[in-house]
């Protein structure tokens, strides 16, 4: 068990070589990050959304990939804005094993969720989801369409020009100004 692995290695704390004394330390705070981890994973099954979305606050805060397992199981809450934030921070973690899991959501009844899952995919440079990004350009929502834009735009690849001229005349200022960001940044 953890703890007790933690209670012994506190007893080297006192060795009389410092080498020992700092391998000790660096395993106790490996130790209590993984306990930390696994209270914030039992939390994502509470009854309570505060809770799982705190649990999932938490879990932003710490780069392991223990934590980013408990985010990818949090993409299949019940409650939206869990699914938004988890699909945010694996995108900023470049949580690319994680990838296709962000990817469902484009499809997911929430339009923050699938901007987010957008983002994310656009975030974590994957051109394998360029494709599915230029269908997306078709999409009726215009900030669905500004999302997988700035995504596109992101991967840097040339293919997307000639989509993303034809939006530069897009009814919508938004689809419009994203869409003269994203030529800058294509390679």
């Amino acid at each position: 068990m953890l703890k007790d692995r933690i209670e012994t290695l506190k007893l080297l704390l006192k060795d009389s070589n410092e080498h020992v004394r700092q391998a000790a330390s660096h395993a106790i705070e490996k130790l209590s990050v993984r306990i930390e981890i696994n209270k914030f994973g039992d939390a994502l099954s509470s009854d309570d959304v505060l809770v799982r979305s705190r649990a999932v606050f938490g879990l932003s805060t710490i780069d392991d990939s223990k934590a980013l397992e408990y985010l990818a199981m949090a993409t299949a809450d019940k409650d939206a804005g869990i699914r938004t934030n988890a699909v945010r921070i694996i995108g900023e973690k470049k949580g690319v094993k994680y990838i296709d899991i962000v990817a469902k959501h484009f499809s997911d009844p929430d339009k923050n969720v699938r901007a987010e899952a957008i983002r994310a995919i656009g975030s974590m440079g994957n051109v394998a989801y360029l494709a599915h990004l230029l269908q997306l350009l078709k999409d009726p929502d215009t900030s669905i369409v500004a999302a997988a834009i700035v995504a596109i735009g992101k991967l840097k690849d040339s293919r997307a020009e000639k989509p993303l001229m034809v939006l530069l005349s897009h009814p919508a200022a938004e689809v419009r100004s994203a869409s003269a960001a994203a030529l800058a940044e294509l390679e």
